[in-house]
């Protein structure tokens, strides 16, 4: 072949091979940074809390029946209620009890016929005795004691009269039908009120007792707290005697 020829076919071949080059450079470049979007699923997490504790609660009623620690009772209402109790509940009961159940330096209730007034002579209704605890009468709770006065919607029945508020204190002494009962006002200062009981009187004791004097028949008043299945976790039981018809109303103090 010419010179001159081989000379252009050279150049034809080396413009191709670079032709080739460029375009293999082009499709091998580098690879794109891929940006991929992770999507986070907020989860919630729900964490059941425990029930809260149940307040004081209380059980009134006849006692059913008496199986182990558990006491099944009949309330007021025709309803029943289950009542636990345990070698540390603090049982009480009621029996009852006459004037001379009534000395010096015992723990006394006694619901008057009407409300105190001053320094007016006081009858009694109703006297319960009690015994000290630690040498000392314990106060009764405030919120049993007398009661709120409101005026009803009109057209509602009328309420009927509130309770007077029950006198307690400590015996000073009992001379005849007078039992002067020693106590303090709302200032704290001492008090000593003359109580004369008559024929109407109506006299209990409550002593302390064991879980053996929870029978069947007798009434009861348990105070504790209810467990997650409704049943009665007492912390104290107090007892005593059905009425005459075999049933339980309030009794007095209470």
């Amino acid at each position: 072949m010419p010179r001159p020829t081989r000379f252009a076919v050279l150049a034809v071949t080396g413009a191709a091979a670079l032709s080739i080059a460029a375009c293999g450079s082009s499709n091998n470049s580098s690879p794109t940074s891929t940006s991929t979007s992770t999507s986070t699923s907020t989860v919630t997490s729900t964490t059941t809390s425990p029930a809260p504790a149940q307040g004081q609660a209380q059980v009134r009623g006849l006692i059913a029946s008496v199986a182990g620690n558990s006491i099944q009772v009949t309330k007021e209402d025709n309803t029943n209620a289950a009542v636990n109790f345990t070698s540390t509940t603090k049982v009480a009961e009621v029996a009852p009890a006459t004037l001379s159940d009534i000395t010096s330096g015992s723990c006394i209730t006694v619901r008057p016929t009407q409300e105190i007034q001053g320094s007016q002579p006081v009858t009694a209704a109703s006297v319960r005795v009690s015994p000290s605890v630690n040498g000392t009468c314990p106060p009764g709770k405030e919120s049993r004691q007398g009661s709120t006065t409101s005026t009803p919607p009109p057209g509602s029945p009328t309420p009927a009269p509130a309770k007077p508020k029950p006198l307690r204190g400590s015996v000073a002494s009992v001379t005849g039908n007078t039992i002067t009962v020693a106590g303090t006002d709302t200032s704290g200062n001492t008090t000593q009120t003359p109580v004369t009981v008559d024929d109407k009187t109506k006299y209990s004791k409550q002593t302390t007792a064991t879980p053996d004097a929870i029978v069947q028949g007798k009434c009861v008043y348990a105070r504790g707290t209810l467990d997650s299945g409704g049943t009665l976790q007492a912390t104290t039981i107090d007892l005593r005697p059905a009425n005459a018809d075999g049933k339980c109303g309030k009794p007095h103090g209470q």
